[in-house]
């Protein structure tokens, strides 16, 4: 009996013996794979962090791009990518690209966003102003291999600028180019021109501090690059006086008087005229010595000898850029003048009042705003004292008849804003807008909208294709647009309205 049970026992033995062996075998792997489950959690948030790193650098950069007095330097904006290692002797790394928008990214297709990004130069430096940079960070963790392809995590936040208008970053002034000429612009040779330097034409350089001009409140026309701490005004652009047919535009030290013979006002007929006294525009204007030819002085022509008020040509005729300046022009002066195209203003286009749409062209000038001429000059609803708008009609008057701005209330392509005579009674939905003053947001302060909620803006020249009139240079055409806080939505903003958030919505992709 008792061989029995010993033999009896051996089998349970063995039985445990496998079983014990059998749980190590099935332990294994489970504790490989919480191994290898806890080394990717570790480069995951290596990962992570590298991509916050990257933004973390990209936005030092863009806060960078200043002059050290607080202002915005556009041509030192970064344009990536930017690339980095993160740590000592670790392997996480970043590569952050930085795309710049007039509106608002967030919210946006791949399709919208292709077809809105602002042109950044090769080496750093935005084609224009921009309200919006969207930050795109990769981050891995994997030493070798093109980022993007490895494995890795991506950030992607919205960084707002704070713009004004203010600190004019200035523009290039051309001549009228026609089908035949070569594209000149205002040169002075320098980037700080001695007194009696003669300005010049020379073929056009984007971003050139030598061709580089503000056109002032006062209506001077100064050189950027000319105003320092030792001159902080700047050289301007003088002809003397009296002024006389064939005198000689040169530099001269900008006055802290404004002088008349420093005064110029671009005209009904592009261009710029002086004055002698300070309120009257004179008969003398910018013509190119030599036209079509590199090198050659500016002088004055005579309004008597047909240098000055004739039809577009590449002697008399002048286009600034918008980033030169909107001069005078401004509430003051009944002028309406985009904040995101701030040298350009609502015009009734080539002052005929049955054209099928209205332009955002140069804004005119003369000393004495009462000059101005009428197809710029706008009436606006009365904002009440303690109020934020207004809503009724905006009207311009070609003697004796007063037109009314009229809305297409689509913001289907091909359709634009006119004008039409205002009819008497009551006021129909097309000519009916609401002007806002500081509402005390952003997005709806300084924007004119119509009944069904549009928003009055310039076509967006950075458009592809862009929807321009066809004479000046890159004159928009007036539609309504869904309202998003865009700068092209804004008009005779003061200057510094665009807050200044830091990084925000970052979120990972």
């Amino acid at each position: 009996m008792r061989i029995d049970r010993e033999r009896g026992s051996m089998p349970l033995a063995m039985l445990l013996t496998l079983v014990g062996m059998m749980l190590s075998a099935l332990l294994v792997p489970m504790v490989i794979t919480q191994v290898r489950s806890t080394t990717d959690d570790v480069h995951r948030v290596h990962a992570l962090a590298a991509a916050q790193a990257g933004l973390d650098v990209a936005l030092g950069h863009i806060r960078a791009a200043n002059d050290g007095s607080g202002n915005g330097v556009l041509g030192s904006l970064p344009c990536g990518p930017l690339t980095g290692s993160v740590g000592v002797g670790g392997t996480a790394r970043y590569q952050v690209t930085i795309t710049y928008y007039n509106a608002d990214p967030r919210g946006h297709n791949s399709t919208w966003l292709a077809a809105h990004d602002i042109n950044c130069y090769t080496g750093g430096g935005a084609d224009s102003t921009p309200a919006y940079a969207l930050l795109t960070s990769q981050g891995t963790d994997v030493a070798t291999g093109t980022i993007g392809t490895v494995p890795g995590r991506t950030l992607q936040g919205t960084y707002t600028f704070k713009t004004t208008n203010a600190n004019i970053s200035g523009g290039l002034i051309h001549v009228y180019k026609t089908a035949t000429s070569t594209d000149l612009c205002l040169d002075a040779g320098s980037g700080s021109p001695a007194a009696g330097t003669n300005v010049q034409m020379q073929p056009c350089t984007a971003g050139s501090i030598t061709q580089k001009f503000a056109y002032e409140p006062n209506l001077n026309l100064v050189l950027v690059s000319s105003q320092t701490t030792a001159q902080p005004l700047g050289m301007c652009l003088d002809a003397g006086t009296p002024q006389a047919a064939g005198k000689v535009v040169a530099f001269q030290p900008c006055a802290s008087t404004t002088l008349p013979q420093q005064q110029w006002s671009q005209n009904d007929g592009a261009n710029f005229q002086g004055t002698a006294d300070g309120h009257t525009l004179d008969g003398f204007c910018f013509n190119v010595q030599s036209p079509n030819v590199a090198g050659s002085f500016v002088i004055l022509g005579a309004l008597s000898a047909g240098k000055c008020g004739g039809n577009y040509d590449n002697q008399q005729t002048f286009m600034p850029e918008a980033s030169a300046g909107a001069g005078a022009a401004g509430a003051s002066t009944g002028q309406l003048v985009n904040f995101n195209e701030f040298g350009r203003c609502l015009d009734v286009t080539n002052q005929d009042v049955t054209y099928a749409y209205m332009i955002a062209w140069p804004c005119k000038q003369a000393p004495d705003p009462t000059y101005v001429l009428w197809n710029q000059k706008w009436a606006l609803p009365s904002i009440a004292t303690g109020a934020s708008s207004a809503t009724g009609k905006i009207t311009t008057t070609k003697s004796p008849t007063a037109y009314c701005l009229r809305s297409p209330l689509s913001t289907v392509a091909g359709t634009y804003v006119d004008v039409t005579p205002c009819p008497s009674g009551t006021l129909p939905a097309n000519l009916t807008w609401t002007v806002s003053g500081d509402t005390g947001s952003y997005t709806t302060s300084y924007r004119i909208m119509d009944s069904s909620g549009y928003c009055l803006a310039p076509t967006d020249p950075n458009a592809s294709p862009p929807d321009l009139f066809p004479s000046g240079l890159l004159i928009s055409k007036i539609v309504v647009v869904a309202c998003d806080g865009n700068t092209l939505e804004k008009w005779n903003a003061p200057p510094g309205i665009v807050p200044a958030p830091p990084l925000k919505d970052i979120g990972e992709q």
